[in-house]
């Protein structure tokens, strides 16, 4: 209430009419003639102090600030960036630029920003002028000064967050208990089919069985309170599980009252794009197993490259409530002598976590882990 009264105290009063000229009479104009003929960029250089008295905040991206704020205007007084591990520093120093003070916030063990369209042509003698992957490890390198985020809010049972905890964050976490800590919420779901390794890259049995269990949620009176959310581990897994999703509600007036309602809006994504999502209920499809030969390869997309590890830290960190893996690969099936990526690792790691429940999480592996 107190920030409230503070903001709104700054509003001008209409006490009497503007001059024409004034900030106040020429964003009058602005707005009766739906700014015609002017472009915000303009219209911010018209009314800069009024501006920053209206919206003391501002949500933007670092490309709408080099767009819309002249670099010479009034600084704001603080710049934050958020999911800053996803931020090249090359396009955050404008935004910078634009401020007095800086707050930086991230996780180095999230996603990096993606580097598909990138080439590294840096030259050695230039290496130590050259950008980290992000505005994050620039600062995180430069020993600014830093206060780590240790207590984690989202997951209301432990067993949704053990894997990430001790697997990437050496069991440093906060952790809440809960009532239901003694039955793991993150479940695997085995699954009969093969993965079409040769042509579509895709695996039907595990997006028939995805869209299964949505559509019995839905029908549930107590399950379809929870939000659901769909992670697959490819983008050609994304599509299928889409496609077929809308193939059951189409046509069916039932599914798609139900689809309507979803609390939050179900959503289907991949590993690629997921960061900074949450479901009360998460539903992985991982995609890659056994072809129509019985033959397992050791790609498995993203997670071979380099921040494999990262990518798969935030998938299976999403979920509020309950985790559900659908996969026709089984972690045994996962030889490390034909893969060294850490990704790969993880992955078989956290199917062995989701089918063996809390028996591979004791308390004897998560204090070794964190005194390592």
């Amino acid at each position: 209430k107190e920030l409230f009264c503070h903001l709104a105290a700054r509003i001008p009063q209409r006490l009497s009419e503007p001059s024409a000229q004034s900030e106040m009479g020429k964003l009058r104009r602005y707005i009766a003639s739906r700014g015609r003929g002017m472009t915000i960029r303009r219209i911010f250089d018209e009314v800069p102090h009024l501006i920053q008295r209206l919206c003391p905040c501002m949500l933007m991206s670092p490309i709408s600030v080099a767009q819309f704020l002249r670099l010479d205007g009034e600084p704001f007084d603080l710049i934050i960036f958020d999911e800053a591990s996803q931020m090249p520093t090359s396009e955050a120093v404008g935004t910078i630029a634009r401020g007095k003070a800086l707050v930086v916030a991230g996780d180095p063990k999230q996603m990096p920003p993606t580097s598909f369209f990138s080439s590294d042509t840096t030259d050695e003698s230039e290496s130590d002028y050259d950008d980290m992957e992000s505005i994050l490890d620039d600062c995180r390198t430069l020993s600014m000064a830093a206060a780590p985020l240790q207590w984690h809010y989202r997951s209301r049972s432990e067993s949704l967050i053990a894997f990430s905890n001790l697997e990437y964050y050496g069991g440093s976490l906060y952790t809440f208990p809960s009532v239901r800590d003694r039955v793991s919420m993150v479940r695997y779901v085995p699954v009969e089919g093969t993965y079409d390794f040769g042509r579509t890259r895709s695996n039907r049995a595990e997006a028939d069985a995805i869209v299964g269990e949505v559509i019995r949620r839905w029908r549930d009176p107590v399950l379809k309170k929870d939000s659901i959310g769909i992670i697959a581990f490819s983008k050609a897994q994304q599509n299928l599980i889409d496609d077929v999703l809308t193939e059951r509600i189409a046509g069916d007036a039932e599914l798609e009252a139900m689809a309507a309602e979803e609390n939050e809006g179900l959503f289907v994504k991949n590993l690629e794009n997921v960061q900074g999502d949450e479901r009360d209920v998460i539903l992985f499809s991982v995609g890659y197993g056994p072809d129509s030969r019985g033959r397992v390869s050791m790609n498995f997309g993203p997670l071979n490259g380099k921040g494999g590890e990262r990518r798969l830290n935030v998938a299976v960190s999403r979920a509020r409530k309950e985790m559900m893996v659908f996969a026709i690969l089984r972690p045994e099936q996962i030889d490390l002598t034909r893969s060294s990526a850490r990704g790969v690792e993880g992955l078989k790691r956290f199917l062995e976590y989701a089918r063996s429940g809390q028996i591979a999480l004791s308390g004897a592996q998560l204090g070794a882990k964190a005194g390592e």
